[in-house]
């Protein structure tokens, strides 16, 4: 009989416990792996001024004197039920997200939002994509944002904020669409196509080529061994918190990087697209929605690649000439495609696997790449892994006391030919 009741109870607990879930704001705090006291601290804040129910993530990253603080956060419908006010309703949220950031933690010195559109009161499974988006400089804020002014003439006036054509034509249905996430839905490799033999042959040609280096055809996996001179390449950008601080700690040490950037995200966050060019870094296509491309029919693979080469140069002003297929996965059908538009193929001498490795484990992909340090390494790392921040100086520093020169991708180019 005790057991029995007993049961009962933790069924009862169970059911309450997942229904009070169900109907609250859901918060992930940062990543399972870091320090999360920034970012609990600013939730707490959130939570005292009212402004918690709507956050979906709080993030946040710190490198010297400069810390970034993210916050990604539903509007729409199911906060008002005026079609005509949701934009208004969007500003004046982020507004005292703002006010409330700046003003209690002064140390922070950018806030990046992202808005998430949302028309019900269920929560969703995953997010969707942003439909609006912002970063504000501390700088700009307190010099330019008067309590008698909306934040949206803030926003315009520094240019680092993003709406999407359906928001400001409160096109509720275009809403809807635009916020499916498209990006890496088809990345489980098919390997139905290939047979042993196939997948052998790949593995021994890419090897032979990383090991002799040079440049083959319209492809590179390694810079001129004979040259002690490296690149560093960052895949899947741009994203909010990081894009900030990698840009800032390769600016302090004076080293110039390739960005191979997704079309989607460039749309969503073109500031950072831009800030990339300013800091006189390269830009490289990474597709526009970071999909298995081998997988696609010719036409679909064009539009992914073309597509995303058309976004990126209207918000940039650059051309890209290099492109980096999502995993590395490519064919014949792609190499007909970048030659056809002069775009090279750049690929990596060893892959490091660093959104793999926890922030707890950063050592790990330390010595990881300190192995892979040889000449006419192309470096490869991912934005949006904790680990990778957390190791670059450190990378940088030990790769210059061993003599190496990180240099330009075109440089690296054009000493492998």
């Amino acid at each position: 009989m005790y057991k029995i009741v007993r049961n009962i109870l933790l069924i009862v607990i169970w059911i309450s416990l997942f229904i009070t879930s169900k109907g609250s704001s859901y918060v992930v705090i940062g990543d399972k792996f870091s320090d999360i006291s920034l970012e609990r601290r600013v939730y707490d804040s959130l939570k005292e001024h009212n402004l918690a129910s709507r956050i979906i993530n709080i993030d946040s990253l710190r490198y010297k004197d400069k810390v970034v603080v993210g916050i990604t956060f539903f509007y729409g419908l199911f906060y008002t039920q005026d079609r005509e006010k949701i934009h208004q309703d969007l500003i004046t949220y982020s507004t005292s997200l703002s006010k409330v950031v700046f003003c209690s933690f002064p140390y922070v010195t950018e806030l990046d939002l992202s808005g998430v559109y949302r028309d019900s009161n269920r929560i969703e499974d995953s997010y969707k994509e942003p439909t609006f988006t912002a970063s504000i400089y501390r700088k700009d804020f307190e010099s330019l944002f008067r309590e008698d002014q909306s934040l949206s003439l803030l926003l315009d006036k520094t240019g680092r904020v993003w709406y999407s054509d359906a928001l400001l034509k409160l096109d509720l249905s275009s809403l809807k669409k635009e916020s499916y996430i498209e990006e890496n839905s088809n990345r489980k490799v098919d390997t139905s196509r290939k047979n042993l033999w196939v997948i052998l042959r790949n593995l021994w040609l890419t090897y032979r080529k990383v090991r002799t280096g040079g440049t083959y055809k319209n492809t590179i996996w390694r810079g001129n061994p004979h040259l002690k001179e490296i690149s560093i390449t960052f895949d899947d950008g741009p994203r909010p918190v990081y894009m900030p601080i990698i840009l800032d700690i390769l600016n302090r040490y004076s080293v110039k990087a390739t960005f191979f950037l997704v079309g989607k995200r460039v749309k969503l966050y073109p500031y950072f697209a831009k800030d990339i060019i300013e800091n006189g870094h390269t830009i490289g296509n990474h597709t526009m929605h970071h999909l298995n491309l081998t997988t696609l029919s010719y036409d679909k693979k064009y539009k992914e690649i073309l597509e995303a080469q058309d976004i990126i140069y209207s918000t940039t002003g650059e051309r890209c000439r290099y492109f980096r297929p999502p995993g590395g996965d490519y064919d014949k059908d792609i190499e007909e495609i970048l030659k056809k538009h002069s775009i090279y193929l750049v690929l990596w001498t060893k892959k490091l696997g660093d959104y793999l490795i926890p922030q707890s484990k950063g050592k790990l992909l330390l010595e990881r790449v300190k192995r892979e340090l040889i000449p006419g390494a192309i470096i490869i790392f991912h934005i949006g892994s904790r680990s990778t921040i957390d190791i670059l100086p450190q990378f940088i520093d030990y790769a210059r006391r061993e003599g190496y020169k990180i240099v330009p991708l075109e440089k690296l180019i054009e000493d492998a030919r």
